[in-house]
């Protein structure tokens, strides 16, 4: 049986966890049963928003310090924390189970600043082949909306004014009477796995009239899919639900304040396959094991806040969802007809050379098509691109460090540090902030690079090798991804540079254009979904080379 035990929490007014002259502060106090882990006893207090791992261990967002009674270390805390960390009574408390009256502290992480990128950049002449900014995209940064995980005011990149809730909700405002538009409006919606943006768009012009970006509240349940899936199946479907429909509410609510109910058409939102389950309260359980059968693909339609109709964009399959269809659908790569009565006009021109997309995050997904025919795939790069490892680094952080000690000879190709650095780690700093980086962190960085580089590699030896005209790199990753650190560490091979080109967010303006052809009827969504059930889609574990190349590329910078 159980027993209950006394849990001190010592908090202190101005910072949490803070002694002051030795003393213990204000103190909250909890009654704790010794069969669950701590976590579960601060998640239902309230203290804390869960981790983003699922309660595995792995994000270190949960950890406390025992200041008095501290239990044994756990098997995977010795592997997760150094020995002097264990010492100083540092644990995890989604794995402890304190038997004793304890007393902790709280040091959870600050959370990392988080970029939204909430426009895409345009493909003209005004990028360069490999994707630097130039004078016009520079211009554009503006479109960034910015936050800290804090809980302070902020400001947008630029000279424009926007209200940032750090924590919960980034809102850019424009709601001057004058500047509104009357005309119809598509609210478009990218819903991702870490974040939620969406914009009330002129149907007519495009113009964005109004951005309201916030965190996905679903990180409280782990930050991948898969922890997600599970929470889904353990009973927490419909909170999963919920909370992203509250998100929901609060921007299209913002949306209505600017601009009037009676001028937003419909809202289209587009994200990855297990997002729109979610979303929609299906069953996930099958998105979570093999052989990984969504419940459904197509276009869904149903009634949004406030009674606006709302449409969810199709995917293709489990891993390659409606945000990388909607990425394609603006980017001119997939074949649909503008209309019914005319089946031979295709949004993809007749490209004469390959063109490759890349959409980097906790999941890589990729497509590659000839002009003709389509093949997609993806492959689990983990929390290294999205900066979701334990000491919170940003992923393009992680890629221009890695490049930079690599030049300087302290990182050689293997992924180890030089000495004195290879048993204490180095300390770095960048623009965005200071880090430590050890071993194990270039480790995660090699795991996801070679895991990409494969699946890239693996879609143009299939299509034939040919010449890749260009290489797409889409959402805030690539938008700040310094291309030539990519290619120095391997994850862009030398046979794409001068064709690559950050390209934003694709997700989002897709969004947009598929939620306008379908309130207009330009675009038939059955001749749509015919030409994605045509789409080649590749399970990289099934493919006999993806275990070699991917072994081969974990190197850093060998072609």
């Amino acid at each position: 049986m159980s027993e209950k035990i006394k849990v001190t929490i010592v908090i202190d007014d101005e910072k949490q966890n803070r002694e002051i002259d030795g003393s213990l502060g204000k103190n909250r106090i909890l009654t704790h049963d010794t069969s669950m882990t701590l976590m579960s006893t601060l998640l239902q207090n309230n203290l804390m928003e869960g981790s983003f791992c699922g309660g595995r261990g792995d994000c270190g967002r949960c950890m406390v310090q025992f200041i008095q009674g501290a239990p044994l270390p756990t098997p995977l805390e010795r592997g997760r924390l150094e020995a002097e960390e264990l010492r100083k009574g540092y644990r995890l408390s989604c794995l402890t189970k304190p038997k004793n009256d304890c007393v902790i502290k709280f040091m959870f992480p600050k959370e990392k600043e988080i970029a939204i990128v909430t426009e895409m950049i345009e493909l003209s002449s005004d990028i360069d082949c490999i994707g630097h900014p130039t004078e016009y995209t520079e211009k554009r940064k503006w479109d960034v909306i910015q936050s800290d995980g804090g809980s302070n005011l902020g400001e947008r990149i630029g000279d424009e004014k926007a209200a940032v809730i750090n924590t919960g909700i980034m809102i850019e405002t424009n709601t001057d009477s004058d500047q509104v538009s009357r005309d119809s409006h598509i609210v478009a919606v990218d819903l991702g796995t870490t974040t939620i943006a969406m914009q009330l768009r002129n149907m007519d012009t495009g113009e964005t009239v109004d951005t309201y970006c916030g965190m996905n509240p679903q990180r409280k349940f782990g930050a991948d899919v898969l922890s997600r899936i599970q929470a889904s199946c353990d009973g927490y479907r419909e909170e999963l639900r919920q909370c992203v429909w509250e998100v929901l509410e609060r921007g299209v609510g913002q949306f209505i304040r600017a601009a009037g109910a009676e001028t937003i058409a419909c809202i289209c939102i587009a994200g990855n396959t297990a997002m729109g389950h979610l979303l929609m309260g299906y069953d996930v359980s099958s998105l979570g094991k093999s052989p990984f059968i969504p419940v459904e693909i197509g276009l869904q339609r149903c009634e949004g806040p406030f009674g606006i109709p709302l449409y969810i964009t199709p995917g293709i399959s489990a891993f390659v969802g409606g945000d990388i269809v909607a990425g394609l659908y603006v980017l001119g790569m997939l074949c649909v007809p503008k209309g019914k009565q005319d089946a031979r006009k295709c949004v993809t021109g007749q490209a004469k050379k390959v063109r490759l997309l890349i959409d980097l995050g906790t999941n890589g997904e990729m497509a590659i098509t000839d002009g003709s025919s389509l093949m997609v795939t993806a492959t689990a790069a983990g929390p290294a691109f999205e900066g979701g490892t334990e000491k919170a680094v940003v992923g393009t952080d992680m890629i221009a460090v890695a490049a930079s000690l690599k030049r300087k000879g302290i990182l050689d190709a293997t992924g180890l540090l030089a000495d004195p650095y290879f048993n204490e780690g180095i300390h770095v700093r960048t623009p965005q902030g200071e880090f430590f980086l050890r071993n194990q962190d270039i480790r995660a960085l090699q795991m996801a690079k070679a895991a990409v580089r494969a699946g890239a590699e693996i879609l143009w030896e299939k299509m034939g090798r040919p010449e890749i005209e260009k290489v797409y790199l889409a959402g805030g990753f690539g938008y700040y991804l310094d291309v030539e650190a990519a290619f120095a560490i391997g994850l862009l091979p030398e046979h794409m540079r001068g064709s690559v080109q950050a390209v934003g967010n694709t997700s989002l303006e897709g969004a947009f254009r598929i939620g306008r052809d379908l309130y207009r009827q330009t675009m038939d969504i059955r001749l749509l979904e015919a030409g994605l059930s045509s789409v080649r889609s590749m399970n990289l574990a099934q493919q006999a080379e993806f275990e070699d190349l991917y072994l081969q590329h974990m190197d850093l910078g060998r072609d």
